[in-house]
Parts: C-alpha cells; structure tokens; sequence
C-alpha cells in the first residue's frame, strides 16, 4: 500500500486527489492550515475506507517546521511516504501587479515559492534516507509560454519559478533514487477559481466563463486523471498533462463544449 502526502489538501483539486489515492487503496496523509479542515477531511474519508489509511496535521507550508511535522507524521503512521506532491498554493486578486497589495505579494510569493522549496526539501531528505519516492510539484498559469492575460502576474510568477525548480530538480535527482514530476491540471473549477473569478469586472468575468466552458473541468474528472497516471508512473521527469493541445483542439471543434454552461451545472454564481 502506497502512503501518500497532499499539501493543502483539504479542499479542491487536493481534496479530490486524497479521495481517489483512498479509492485506490492508498494512505493518504490529510493537511491544511485550519484544524477545523483537516479534522472534517480525516473524519471523512476514515469513515468511508477506516482510520488506518487517514491521518491528519495542520500545516503551513511556509513553516518549515510545520512541513518537517507533515512528514514526520506520515512517516509514523504508514511506517514511509511514497508519494509528496506540493499543492498547497495561493492566487491574488486579479488586479495589474503594481495595484496588488504588498502583503497580498508576500501571501502569494510565500505559498507558492517557499512553500514548494519547503515541500522538496523534507521530503527530499526524508526519501533520500528512506531510499525511494517520487515528488510532484503543481504547474498553472504562467509555467508555460502560453497567452499572458492580465491580472494574475504575481500568482503567474510564482508559476513560472515553479517550472524551473521542478525541471532542475529532474536534472538533481538523477543519480539517487528519487524522482521528480510535474502536475498540470488544466482549468479545474474550484472554490478558489470560483473567488478569484468573482473579482473580476463584469465584462472579464463573461469573457472567462465561455474561456471556462471549453477548457474547464470539474474536480473530480481531473483528480482521477492525475493519480491514474502518478500511479503508473515510475520514471523521473514525468510531466503528466490533462489539458494537452490535441485535447483542447478537439474541444474547439466539439458543439458540446461550445454550448455547454459548466458553471450552472455545478451550480456556481460568478
């Protein structure tokens, strides 16, 4: 039974990825920065597939010692950890970049950047004296030379330095046994990408509900994706990629994606 690590896992895409390692008799390690989350995820998912796969910590990814207790924890419930993939992240509010406010900046930098270097170095050191595992670290918008549109600078440069760390990281790696993927989960419609939408002027926020539509998927259909193909994985530099171009150019040509009204379906008001 493989034992898997989440951060921020509690809600979203992390959330949905805890629910399909369980299906999929893994261990799966519970994490968020509020205790009220992570008590209600392992309360959860233990009466769905019992206490002995779930366990629970709060952790701020920013804290090292906190990451270092994640780890520590996992390791002293399922005796190691196979997986650890760096989730935990933080959007600003789609604004330019000069009119973020600067303790927005640092929330973002923080979480997103720190928190990733915080994330591969326990679990870096920890696989390294256990001798195995594989680390995944989350791309988005801005780790890629795609369109640039405005308003997400901050969360796209964070992105980006995400794309260089993990790349290096498959370079670092090679001579140990550890290895080193990244995760790219397209548009997934979540709380946080609901909020961040919510923000926007009218007439951008109508402009990304038809983007959405085509592009967009829910939770669960990516979540089952991704840890389909993390558990065939066993090689490193694995890019594992939902949204690929051939996949987005026959949704462009699909009347369904072209009707469809992804957002009334699940039942969200943005």
């Amino acid at each position: 039974m493989k034992s898997v690590v989440i951060t921020g896992n509690s809600k979203g895409i992390g959330l949905g990825m805890a629910l399909e390692f369980l299906k999929s008799d893994c261990a799966v390690m519970v994490s968020s920065r509020k205790q009220a989350d992570v008590d209600a995820a392992v309360q959860s998912f233990s009466q769905q597939f019992g206490a002995d796969k779930v366990a629970g910590l709060i952790c701020d990814v920013t804290e090292i010692k906190q990451v270092q207790a994640l780890w520590n924890a996992a390791a002293a419930k399922f005796g190691k950890v196979d997986i650890w993939i760096n989730n935990a992240g933080a959007v600003n509010t789609t604004l330019p970049v000069w009119e973020v406010a600067p303790d927005e900046i640092k929330t973002v930098i923080n979480t997103n950047i720190v928190g990733h270097l915080f994330g591969v170095q326990v679990s870096m050191k920890g696989m390294l004296k256990q001798g195995f595992g594989q680390i995944y670290n989350f791309y988005g918008f801005g780790s890629n030379d795609d369109k640039k549109p405005g308003g997400l600078g901050v969360y796209g440069t964070t992105k980006r330095a995400i794309r260089y760390l993990t790349e290096l990281l498959v370079e670092e790696v090679k001579n140990t046994p550890i290895q080193v993927g990244s995760l790219m989960p397209g548009t997934v419609i979540t709380e946080l990408m609901v909020k961040t939408i919510s923000t926007m002027p009218a007439h951008e926020r109508e402009m990304l509900r038809k983007s959405f539509n085509i592009v967009g998927d829910t939770v669960e259909t990516v979540a089952l994706f991704l840890v389909e193909e993390i558990l065939k994985n066993n090689k490193n530099g694995a890019a594992i990629n939902w949204m690929t171009e051939e996949k987005f150019k026959a949704r462009l040509q699909d009347p369904y994606y072209q009707t469809r009204d992804l957002f009334s379906e699940l039942k969200l008001d943005v």
